[in-house]
């Protein structure tokens, strides 16, 4: 059977027109049936939550309550323990209110007997003062009439019988002051002995002492008579541009050879000075204008070598804080002599020397080696500066940020600061040790010889001279004046005529200190 479109067009319209209104019928009839189940299920579950809320009230009602009756309980007992202390105390207080009234009435009694005795003392002390009295008058007669019968003072056996026994007690303590000094004086040689045999055990130099050159050789005759040719001007441009550096050509039987030498100054000028005439004599007379070129070049080098040698003298010794100007002054001692030992390795030995000795005696080593390494740091510019070289080193140091203690240890190393420490005695032994050792300086016995003679000469010329002692190498002179002859006002300006006169007749490196005493002594022999 065959439905034609508009049959089948019809049929599609009427089944949608149903749906649609089955739709909406169920639309406005399923809201209400649910809307009906959701309010019966609130009240349902409105109502356990009141029976809950109920039941949850009832429970803390009663877990208060028996909170509550615990609590109560407790209360009470606390109550009856106060009860029961308050009642112990008030037992006590009774006591001891008691135990006062019976204290205040024995107290009472105390003080009427005390009253009583102290009577009694008085009495008695009164007694013994008329009694005293009466013995001291029969024993200041007794003392007059032997005094008339022996026919002497009474004062003056008393201050000689003083006299006496103060003598003999002096007697007694200078007896034993003695002996004291003696067994302090052997002590410490011993223990002096074994701290220097265990810092020379301990100590071993790792550097070969340099020799130092303050002359150039001349082997060509050509030069040497350019060079003497007066208008020739090498040596004068060398003395200008050197400060106080003396320049002179030696050409005499005392040497083989031709040289020019160089002395006084400042190291590194001197050894510039020395490198410049080198440099020139090697390159010949065509070079010879350019003088101050490579004499400023020469020097520069050498100050960078000087920064670099006092930057591994601290470096090497562990060192730190020193700044860094004075490890430039220490570096340029490498080009300072005293006594032909090179002075920076001298200051470095030292150095070494005193830590190690302050270790043994329990001082503190970086302090030592701090001022073994800047003891002689003055130096390398006493030249320009009047003075001795231990008090410029103290000041430099002492400029350049050291500790007070350094600076005046540096100066002490050759009295020209009196400063009794440990620190100081450690400075001056590692300094001699140094000086002393076989090898580390070296002297010509006939010019040292000469010069001793000429010093003592010269203090001999004095009136009034008693005793003379050259020490440290002719670099003190220590004379002892007759009293009479020398007043003591005159002392200084006899002093300083000794030293000007010193000055004037002997030929001498470095400084002499001269220190004249004058003692007044008084000896009674009984």
């Amino acid at each position: 059977m065959q439905f034609s479109y508009e049959t089948i067009t019809l049929i599609a319209l009427i089944s949608a027109v149903c749906g649609y209104i089955f739709f909406l019928v169920m639309k406005l009839a399923l809201p209400k049936r649910l809307r009906s189940e959701h309010i019966q299920q609130q009240n349902l579950v409105i109502e356990k939550a009141q029976q809950r809320r109920q039941q949850i009230l009832e429970e803390n009602r009663n877990r208060t309550e028996q909170k509550l009756k615990v609590h109560l309980e407790e209360v009470d007992d606390q109550l009856q323990d106060l009860t029961q202390d308050l009642e112990a105390t008030e037992e006590e207080l009774a006591s001891q209110e008691d135990f006062a009234q019976k204290e205040a009435q024995r107290i009472d009694k105390l003080e009427s007997q005390i009253k009583e005795q102290r009577h009694k003392v008085d009495s008695i002390e009164q007694t013994f003062k008329a009694k005293t009295n009466e013995l001291q008058e029969h024993r200041r007669q007794l003392q007059l009439k032997l005094a008339e019968i022996a026919e002497c003072d009474i004062d003056a056996v008393r201050n000689n019988l003083a006299n006496d026994l103060v003598t003999q007690r002096t007697l007694e303590s200078q007896k034993v002051l003695k002996a004291l000094s003696e067994d302090l004086h052997i002590n410490n040689k011993k223990l002096a002995e074994r701290s220097l045999a265990r810092l020379l055990s301990r100590y071993e130099p790792e550097f070969i002492w340099p020799k130092a050159v303050n002359h150039v050789e001349i082997t060509n005759h050509r030069l040497l008579e350019q060079l003497e040719d007066s208008s020739n001007r090498i040596l004068e441009d060398l003395r200008e541009l050197t400060d106080q550096v003396d320049i002179s050509i030696a050409n005499d039987k005392e040497h083989t050879v031709p040289v020019i030498k160089l002395g006084g100054g400042y190291g590194i000028d001197k050894e510039a000075a020395r490198l410049t005439l080198e440099e020139l004599v090697a390159k010949g007379p065509n070079a010879w204008g350019k003088v101050a070129k490579v004499y400023e070049k020469q020097r520069r080098q050498l100050f960078q070598q000087a920064e670099k040698l006092g930057a591994r003298a601290v470096r090497e010794l562990r060192l730190e804080g020193i700044h860094p100007e004075i490890q430039r002054m220490v570096g340029a001692l490498n080009w300072r002599t005293s006594y032909r030992q090179n002075q920076f390795f001298h200051s470095l030995e030292v150095a070494k020397l005193a830590g190690i000795l302050a270790t043994e005696l329990g001082e503190d080593p970086e302090l030592a080696k701090r001022c073994g390494l800047l003891h002689d740091i003055g130096k390398g510019i006493d030249y320009r500066i009047e003075g001795s070289h231990a008090v410029i080193s103290g000041d430099y140091a002492d400029r350049f940020g050291e500790s007070r203690i350094i600076c005046d240890t540096v100066m002490s190393h050759h009295n020209d600061l009196v400063l009794e420490t440990p620190l100081s005695y450690v400075l001056k032994s590692a300094d001699t040790l140094s000086g002393a050792r076989p090898g580390a300086r070296v002297n010509l016995e006939e010019g040292y010889q000469v010069r001793l003679s000429a010093i003592e000469d010269v203090v001999r010329s004095f009136p009034g001279i008693n005793k003379l002692a050259i020490m440290n190498g002719g670099r003190e002179v220590h004379i002892d004046v007759n009293y009479k002859k020398v007043k003591e006002n005159e002392l200084r300006e006899f002093t300083e005529a000794i030293a000007r006169k010193i000055e004037q007749d002997v030929a001498f490196p470095g400084q002499i200190k001269v220190l004249v005493s004058r003692k007044f002594e008084s000896i009674a022999v009984a």
